[in-house]
């Protein structure tokens, strides 16, 4: 079912805000690690040695916060481009139209769902045949449950 004009402007200032904070918190994250590590930089005594450990691990896991944080504003531009290029809402992999659902919990999805799952067990789709080996274990997990 294709998306209406609409919904894909809805999903567009959804997009938009979504970017805008991100990139508000990326930079916070990286103001937050620069002083961070001019603070290590400066220590001069073992107790400050000791304050700056801790100090590191708040900077590095605000680096792993920036860096997915930075992941995922690459994602909604390219959701954005999507928009632009009239192939929102498609999968980027089999070119189904990925379903509603999965566009209102995830607007940046390029993926179907059966294509995500492909990806996330580290098969790549080289056939209709890939697919074939899905259908079959989703039918295998319903028939066990």
């Amino acid at each position: 079912m294709p998306i209406t004009k609409q919904e894909i402007e809805r999903y567009r200032e959804i997009l938009l805000d979504k970017r805008e904070s991100l990139a508000g918190q990326v930079e916070n994250l990286a103001k937050e690690a620069a002083s961070s590590t001019e603070a290590t930089e400066t220590s001069k005594s073992p107790l400050e040695d000791a304050e700056n450990a801790a100090g590191a691990y708040e900077q590095d896991f605000a680096f792993i916060t920036m860096e997915s944080e930075e992941e995922l504003l690459r994602k909604i531009e390219h959701a954005l481009r999507r928009i632009q290029e009239g192939t929102f809402g498609q999968c980027d992999e089999c070119a189904k139209d990925i379903h509603p659902d999965r566009l209102e919990a995830l607007p940046f999805a390029d993926l179907c769902k059966k294509c995500q799952e492909l990806e996330e067990r580290g098969m790549r789709r080289r056939a209709d045949s890939d697919f074939e080996v899905l259908d079959e274990l989703e039918e295998a997990e319903k028939e066990e449950s």
